[in-house]
């Protein structure tokens, strides 16, 4: 038998490429852990993806971004169905397409470069998780506007009003199809849902961190957080002031597309890029006690001859998270500029609706409410173009 002759300077390499493949490996470790231990001391915000899953798909994708620093936080829902061109594919499909349950990276990726945002961490739950989640963290509440018979398996009945879910009936509502209920109030359901999760997940901290009932909580899901981070981030959600997440979503216009419904987001997804960059900015620069934290409620009036030019601007404010309580025509239709009307009296929250839409030279000027519940009212001139103030 002949004996293996091996050289010593290629065992010498073999012990250096395995020494710069651990440094590196240990290195990349260290650094994700570095940059999440910096966000969550509030040196900057944490972009998360959570995605809940069901048979192998996304049944909802949230991009949670989260300050500890103050305690804010916002959630933009990213629909499985949004239509954009994959390039790894080289053809027109929904994003979810390339969703791999065991490798989501390249999903989580897709998101990042529809949003323009730096998306570094993921957490997926799937229905089993979700259930054995609920149940450890002793059920969750949500409020049901009106009753709701959940098929099951078990069947169940939800009276209206605010009820506690146990793990089984939090799934179920988190699933279930009601065919007369559109698509945003749907999103807005598991949305409402998923704030519950994390506000329970907040009171829960101390215990749910526990040695003992941490390695059997992190069961219910699947991350790329490793072990202290994740107990590092349940801690910090105790800060999260859960009530007021802003909640946000990706709208678009419906098209058919090989068979296939698509949702293309509004402005080849120049919009929803401009809600992350404000959504971000306006997270830093409030503090929990800023008035700006209040959900400011609208209306739209189309002082233009253009049709449906109300309706538009009105999507465009709901994506931002605005309540958009009416849209309808002014009493007339010549005005050049578009006009703010303020009956809150903020100027603040007034710059930050015009920013919306560029108009920063609309006026802006505290009225008589004259019988108008909105907070402010928008006049569109035939400045705004369907998106922006035209200069």
């Amino acid at each position: 038998m002949k004996r293996l002759n091996i050289d010593k300077s290629s065992i010498l390499l073999i012990v250096i490429v395995g020494i710069l493949m651990s440094t590196v490996a240990f290195l990349a470790i260290s650094l994700r852990s570095d940059a999440v231990d910096q966000a969550m001391k509030g040196d900057r915000i944490l972009n998360l993806l959570v995605i809940i899953e069901r048979e192998g798909k996304p049944a909802s994708t949230q991009l949670f971004l989260f300050y500890p620093s103050n305690g804010r936080g916002a959630l933009l829902d990213v629909p499985g169905e949004t239509g954009l061109i994959i390039k790894s594919l080289n053809r027109v499909d929904r994003i979810d397409v390339l969703y791999d349950k065991r490798r989501p990276r390249a999903y989580v990726d897709e998101v990042a470069g529809l949003l323009q945002t730096s998306v570094p961490y993921w957490i997926v739950i799937d229905e089993k998780g979700l259930t054995h989640a609920v149940d450890l963290l002793e059920g969750i509440e949500a409020f049901v506007p009106s009753r709701v018979d959940l098929p099951g398996p078990p069947a169940a009945s939800l009276p209206s009003g605010a009820v506690l879910l146990d793990g089984d009936k939090a799934a179920q509502f988190a699933y279930y199809a009601d065919k007369d209920e559109t698509d945003g109030d749907a999103i807005a359901r598991r949305q409402k849902l998923f704030q519950s999760l994390v506000r329970r997940m907040g009171e829960k901290a101390v215990w749910i961190t526990r040695g003992d009932v941490f390695s059997t909580f992190k069961k219910s899901m699947r991350s790329n957080l490793g072990d202290d981070t994740l107990r590092r981030f349940l801690v910090e959600l105790s800060k999260l002031d859960a009530d007021r997440l802003v909640l946000q979503k990706v709208t678009g216009i419906n098209r058919d597309v090989d068979g296939k419904r698509l949702l293309f987001p509004h402005y080849d997804g120049e919009l929803v890029r401009d809600i992350v960059k404000q959504t971000l900015n306006a997270l830093a620069n409030s503090d929990s006690s800023s008035p700006a934290d209040k959900i400011f409620t609208i209306e739209v009036l189309n002082g233009t001859p253009t049709k449906g030019l109300a309706k538009k601007a009105a999507e465009i404010f709901q994506s931002f998270g605005y309540d958009v309580l009416s849209v309808d025509n002014a009493e007339r239709e010549d005005y050049d500029g578009t006009q703010i009307i303020d009956r809150f009296a903020n100027p603040e929250a007034a710059k930050n609706i015009a920013s919306v839409i560029r108009c920063p030279k609309t006026t802006q000027q505290t009225a008589d409410p004259g019988g108008v519940s909105a907070d402010f009212t928008i006049i569109l001139g035939k400045d705004f173009n369907g998106r922006y103030c035209s200069p």
